[in-house]
């Protein structure tokens, strides 16, 4: 897919987002009702939408999707030694916030749904295997870049951690690990029920976002230049780091693809909710999410011009 047509898609994209920014400002959506939309995709569309992708498709072998799993582990490991020095360097007085901003992206709400716009409906088979390590990683150093280590050190952090693993989508994308180990790739009547429920994730998802944008005032969220720097990191820095480091030893080239395409998503939403829970400014992840949301309708295209 060429620049303008991925451009394009990004387009096609964006226009839900609006749609959900009106949606907002018309009193349509907001507060109670984009929560309980949120927990309804994230706790059950989005593992619908994971568990049927392997679905009607030939799977690849298994050694491969283990590598794309090891592979997307270290991808995230740079990422988050990146995300521990760069703000440093900026010198940012919440350091933790920016941090949050350059590790983890939205690999969710707008991961998926533009992976598989991207890079075809294969991509989201692939992309629920290397979404793991985000899982696991956004709800331990994630939360702890944010709060920072607390009262109960290292121990209780590690117990809180845990708790916050227990999600249905890192269920959903374990299982369908398995299954495609296993070579399962047909869940017969099941399968088309959940595919069903799991269409209802994008346009929801990109909804979401727009009317989450409408929450704050656009001049506040665009006169923060370390922000610009940590959407630059996010959105290019990280991708092109991953780039380097995989180009020549990716098993396929949709592997390097998902990789790098995934590590250029918009900052992640959770880290907002991080803010939140903790007591801590959420004004530079939001910020953070703001600028890369729209950033990211030009960075993406560039990014998958790298990867095609």
């Amino acid at each position: 897919m060429g620049f303008l047509d991925t451009a394009l898609t990004m387009v096609t994209l964006a226009i839900p987002i609006l749609i959900g920014y009106v949606a907002h400002k018309l009193d349509f959506m907001g507060g109670e009702f984009d929560s309980v939309l949120s927990k309804l995709v994230i706790n059950i569309t989005l593992p619908c939408m994971i568990l049927v992708s392997v679905c009607d498709r030939e799977l690849p072998p298994a050694e491969v999707l283990l590598q794309l799993l090891g592979l997307s582990a270290i991808g995230y490991v740079i990422a988050l030694v990146a995300a521990l020095v760069v703000p440093r360097l900026m010198r940012a007085p919440e350091s933790g916030a920016y941090s949050f901003v350059i590790a983890f992206g939205n690999v969710g709400f707008i991961g998926f749904p533009v992976l598989g716009a991207v890079l075809g409906s294969d991509a989201v088979l692939y992309a629920a295997i290397a979404n793991i390590p985000w899982y696991i990683l956004s709800s331990s150093a994630g939360v702890l870049m944010i709060s920072g280590i607390p009262e109960g050190g290292a121990a209780k952090a590690a117990r809180e951690s845990a708790k916050r693993l227990l999600s249905p989508m890192l269920a959903a994308s374990v299982v369908v690990l398995a299954m495609a180990i296993a070579g399962v790739n047909d869940l017969g009547v099941l399968g088309d029920g959940l595919s069903n429920c799991g269409a209802f994730t994008t346009p929801a998802a990109l909804l979401i976002c727009g009317s989450s944008l409408a929450n704050y005032s656009a001049r506040e969220m665009v006169t923060n230049w370390r922000a610009y720097l940590a959407c630059a990191m996010r959105l290019i820095g990280v991708p092109l780091l991953l780039f380097c480091a995989f180009r020549g030893i990716a098993p396929t080239p949709l592997v390097l693809a998902v990789i790098v395409l995934g590590q250029a998503m918009p900052v992640a939403t959770n880290g907002i909710l991080y803010c939140l829970m903790y007591g801590m400014d959420a004004k530079p992840v939001m910020q953070g999410m703001f600028l890369s949301v729209f950033a990211s309708i030009v960075t993406i295209p560039l990014m998958a011009l790298l990867v095609a």
